[in-house]
Formats: C-alpha cells, structure tokens, sequence
C-alpha cells in the first residue's frame, strides 16, 4: 500500500470569485475566474474514488493532473526547475515536497476511516 499524492486542475466552468467593485452604472468591474485545484493524498485506489467523488460533486472538468512528489536530480522536473530558478530553488522545492508529504502522511495515519486527504493547493 503505497502513499503518493497527486495535484488535479480542474477548468472553472464559468465560476467566479468575491465581486469587489462596482462601476458608476452599477456593472461589476473586477470579476475573476476561479481556478479550482486540489490536491489528494493515499493510496492510488483511494485518489481514484476521491477524484471521482469530487468531480461528481462539484460538476468540474478535469484539465490537468501531476504527482506531487520528490523529484529525482535528472528527473525532467528538477532540471527545469534547475534550469529556470537554479539548483538551491530546486533542492529547495524537494526539501518543501518531501516536508509536505511528511505532514500528509502523519495526518492520513492519524485518520482511521480509510479515506484520502483532500486539500486545496
């Protein structure tokens, strides 16, 4: 039973976020799209149903997803970010990852209802 955690991207269909301003004819001015995106923690089977659970609950399209993990140096991830932002960023952002995992990992085996984590990122 392997943990892993994976990020979801989801098109926002149309859903927007707190209204802030109005124009002097009374038309909203400043209304932004939201970008819904989570993050699921456990067991590949348990990300599957949270993943479907989720989408049948909010009626979202799914777009993108990724393994939230440590990435290995060579790893096409490390080198982009190698490559944009230099080695420290990219030690750096393991060093975040893997503290990450760590927090998920201690709150998952702190539940006893057999369910995957589900955050937003």
């Amino acid at each position: 039973m392997e943990l892993i955690a994976q990020d979801f991207y989801f098109y926002n269909n149309e859903v927007y976020k707190t209204i802030e301003k109005l124009s002097p004819d009374g038309w909203f001015t400043d209304l932004s799209k939201v970008e819904p995106s989570i993050r699921i923690f456990g067991t590949q089977e348990q990300i599957n149903k949270a993943l479907d659970d989720y989408i049948k609950l909010t009626d979202l399209n799914l777009n993108e997803g990724f393994d939230f993990k440590v990435e290995p140096k060579g790893s096409e991830w490390y080198e982009r970010t190698k490559r944009r932002f230099g080695e420290e960023e990219a030690i750096k952002h393991n060093k975040i990852v893997k503290k990450k995992l760590k927090e998920y990992k201690e709150i998952y085996n702190k539940m006893s209802n057999n369910l995957a984590l589900i955050t937003t990122i």
